[in-house]
């Protein structure tokens, strides 16, 4: 499928501008969409439907992260979406079956590390078949390690750290979920910083 006529599903914008309304108020979202361009999706006070029904194009979804760190700027906007990141994993997580399928007994006695790949990795699955963005998932000594090609998070950005927020706040919650603990969470590597992808470096031991 084309990048310009793919179409993210609604839930994704929708929790987008819940964390925005909640942190920042609704005038902000609307805001946002209007400088963006993006008025169709938020009209009259209305936000996207809470389903999986097409919505926005993902280049209109990268054109509003870049206009949200030009209105914001990348303090004010990271822990509104780390907490996106972190509502769309237990969003996907009850209805993606990829994911469902880990709430059952078996996957409870899994010792951590296994649990931790096996949440990942299909984290992973699931957040490449939204996007239709290629993601891969490695081990490395350090940590576990997932790279994201083309990541519509920081695309026209630019920075000297990471800025995809949505997507390390989704796999730290991915990881808490696996294991009832937190572990640290960086961007090693952004297309905003200029490196060839994003990658993301989630560390083998928890937070103590």
């Amino acid at each position: 499928m084309e990048m310009q006529r793919q179409q993210l599903p609604s839930m994704v914008l929708r929790l987008v501008c819940e964390s925005i309304i909640d942190n920042l108020g609704e005038k902000s979202l609307r805001l946002l969409m209007t400088q963006s361009g993006l008025q169709a999706y938020y009209q009259d006070g209305k936000l996207p439907p809470a389903d999986n029904s097409p919505s926005i194009t993902l280049p209109e979804f990268s054109r509003l992260f870049t206009t949200m760190f030009g209105i914001f700027g990348d303090r004010g906007i990271k822990p509104i979406l780390l907490r996106a990141g972190r509502y769309n994993l237990r969003h996907f997580r009850e209805t993606n079956k990829t994911l469902a399928t880990l709430a059952g007994a078996a996957f409870k006695v899994l010792p951590t590390d296994a649990k931790i790949k096996l949440v990942l990795s299909r984290s992973v699955k699931a957040a490449e078949e939204l996007l239709q963005v290629d993601h891969s998932f490695s081990e490395t000594p350090d940590g576990y390690l997932i790279e994201i090609k083309d990541s519509p998070y920081c695309v026209g950005i630019e920075s000297d750290h990471g800025v995809c927020y949505v997507a390390q706040g989704f796999y730290s919650e991915a990881v808490t979920w696996a294991t009832n603990q937190q572990h640290h969470v960086e961007e090693i590597n952004c297309r905003a910083r200029g490196d060839d992808c994003c990658r993301i470096l989630i560390s083998r031991e928890p937070i103590s």
